[in-house]
């Protein structure tokens, strides 16, 4: 580069520095930055690069509700017509003329989403009757994609009284380097939520130990609503710390949507690792295995509405579903050295039936600072039954789920329940009660900020004598205790959690902050009473970042403290691993029919 675009681009940088640091109101700082990124070519791209030409909200404004245009229900749509906006603030359908190289690399390094990826989310087509659920439900099912920033549907009358539908999204910047911090530990990746334009996602992950000396691969492809199947297929391998190996093929069709008529998938893993297995529970006696495991896992599942309205409002439907799952341990352990059967091949068969009531309301500074946020609520209650076929024995199961949700005068309210019992008494006879309950209140009007509260306890009790590799339970999901050891496992858990969210009022050089104090306690115990086991801690903080001038508008950066890590007994923290959207909501869809309580460690 030559010595006049090097000091263009240095005096650029300083103008941006500037920029964050002078106390000038913005439109007339960013028309000088503009004004100066003009002059040079290399100034400009980076500008270019940097910047949006208007702020996302103008692109596509923030709205509080959906809007239900229902005198439409009925007349036909004549045409669709679907504008993609990019980071840059460039719409698809917009001509640049005579664009320069520079700007031409900026609008390469992101590439739109195609309309066909688009198109394919739409519940609706041409020709069709208009039906304002299956507007709102599109409208929704494309908020929900990390590679989409913004998206509305709007419908307007034409001169032949039928309907015309524009489907605007504005894309999220989709190359996303990660990064990570934790004790002795540190990670770093890059993720592609819309490869090519497709929406589909690239990630790779390492992660080091350097404190001994140990390294984390992991890497995965995601493959979004195949051929608009509304299948997603995601292939997977990781090779961990010691040097445990996985593979997992899944494809899941789900009820995405109170419209869906069939949802079903099937889910094939395959991993070596040494394991603990336990010689006396309770007295964390263990002896190192290593397995082999190869399991496949199908089911399906069919929806009958009920309750349509006169509005053709479809929100309670009957399921029906059926799952098969084999657990195969290619080198299953001795009955000497695993004589509880933690590693042992099964099969389950599983049934359901139930009833589901599933709506959305649309809310605003949930979770993300002035984006719609979809809120599912309502009820369900489904029953299951079925065996367990394990070491030439049949073990009957039966099951029931019930949960409820609504938004009350004090706030947002959903719990979940589930007891699930083996019915014959054998040496592991078993049964789970499950319990997780979600609230957060109202936004709440402080003097310098908008505040929610959340609050969210999850409960599992269980009578098992001894845990299958399955039934294991932990504290280390990602919501919770991450940094905690996978086989610091119990019988009985209760976690709970607290998050306070903020949206301060002020903004500094049009930045928008939304600070977040989280805390949680978990128990995990052997014993019919959780308090007397070890108490676990957990503080952090963290803040999400918004500025809608600029191309990278939406980021996050959080702390978290935990005081004592079991096993080594000494406290621990990770950076920048925990995130506001990470508390739990149900999302009151029907899933695969399960063991009550299996795989409890995510």
């Amino acid at each position: 580069m030559k010595l006049k675009s090097k000091k263009t681009v240095f005096l650029l940088l300083f103008c941006m520095f500037s920029f964050f640091q002078s106390q000038e109101k913005k439109d007339s700082l960013y028309h000088k930055i503009e004004e100066f990124s003009n002059k040079r070519k290399a100034a400009k791209f980076l500008y270019r690069f940097v910047f949006r030409r208007t702020p996302d909200s103008v692109s596509i404004p923030t709205k509080n509700a959906f809007e239900v245009k229902q005198n439409f229900d009925g007349k036909t749509i004549r045409n669709i017509k679907i504008v993609t906006i990019d980071p840059f603030g460039n719409a698809s359908n917009e001509v640049i003329e005579n664009e320069k190289w520079y700007e031409k690399a900026g609008r390469r390094l992101h590439r739109n989403t195609k309309n066909s990826v688009v198109h394919n989310f739409l519940l609706f087509k041409e020709g069709e009757a208009y039906n304002a659920q299956k507007i709102y439900e599109s409208e929704r099912l494309l908020r929900e994609q990390e590679f989409i920033n913004r998206a509305t549907i709007s419908a307007t009358e034409n001169e032949e009284k039928s309907v015309d539908v524009e489907v605007k999204i504005l894309d999220s910047w989709s190359l996303k380097p990660r990064g990570s911090f934790s004790g002795n530990r540190f990670g770093v990746g890059i993720t592609e939520e819309n490869v090519f334009g497709t929406g589909d996602t690239f990630e790779f992950i390492y992660r080091n130990n350097f404190k001994e000396k140990k390294n984390n691969f992991l890497s995965r492809y995601l493959a979004t609503n195949l051929f608009g199947s509304y299948v997603n297929a995601e292939i997977l391998g990781e090779k961990d710390y010691d040097k445990n190996e996985r593979i997992n093929f899944r494809a899941d069709r789900e009820f995405f949507s109170p419209l869906t008529r069939w949802a079903g998938g099937i889910n094939l893993e395959y991993f070596k690792r040494n394991e603990p297995v336990i010689e006396n529970f309770g007295q964390e006696k263990f002896h190192s295995e290593f397995v082999k495991v190869f399991h496949q896992d199908f089911w399906g599942g069919y929806q009958i509405p009920v309750f349509a309205n006169d509005g053709q409002k479809i929100s309670s439907n009957l399921v029906f579903s059926a799952r098969f799952k084999n657990f195969g341990v290619l080198n299953a352990p001795s009955k000497e050295l695993d004589p509880h059967d933690y590693f042992q091949s099964y099969n389950i068969f599983l049934g359901s039936v139930g009833y589901n009531q599933r709506k959305f309301s649309v809310q605003t500074n949930v979770f993300r600072y002035n984006l719609p946020e979809d809120i599912p609520y309502g009820k369900f209650l489904y029953f299951s039954g079925g065996f367990l076929r394990q070491s030439q024995l049949t073990y009957p199961y039966a099951a029931v789920s019930t949960g409820y949700s609504a938004f009350l005068k004090p706030g947002y309210f959903s719990f979940k329940m589930q007891y699930g019992s083996f019915l014959r008494k054998a040496e592991n006879f078993r049964s789970n009660l499950t319990f997780d309950a979600t609230y957060f209140s109202h936004l709440t009007d402080w003097k310098f900020a908008k505040a929610r509260h959340f609050v969210a306890p999850s409960l599992i009790f269980s009578n098992q004598s001894f845990p299958s590799y399955e039934d294991r339970i932990n504290l280390s999901s990602n919501a919770d205790f991450p940094t905690y050891d996978y086989n610091f496992i119990g019988k009985n858990k209760l976690i709970l959690r607290y998050q306070l969210q903020l949206y301060l009022k002020k903004t500094w050089k049009n930045f928008h902050f939304a600070p977040y104090f989280t805390a949680g306690t978990g128990w995990l115990s052997n014993d019919k009473n959780l308090f007397k086991a070890k108490t676990n801690l957990k503080a952090g903080i963290g803040v999400q970042i918004y500025n809608p001038f600029l191309v990278f508008n939406r980021f996050q950066i959080s702390f978290m403290y935990y005081p004592q890590v079991p096993f080594d007994y000494k406290n621990d923290f990770d950076f920048n691993q925990y995130r506001n959207h990470h508390f739990p909501i149900h999302s009151f869809e029907m899933q695969k029919p399960e063991i009550v309580g299996m795989n409890s460690v995510q």
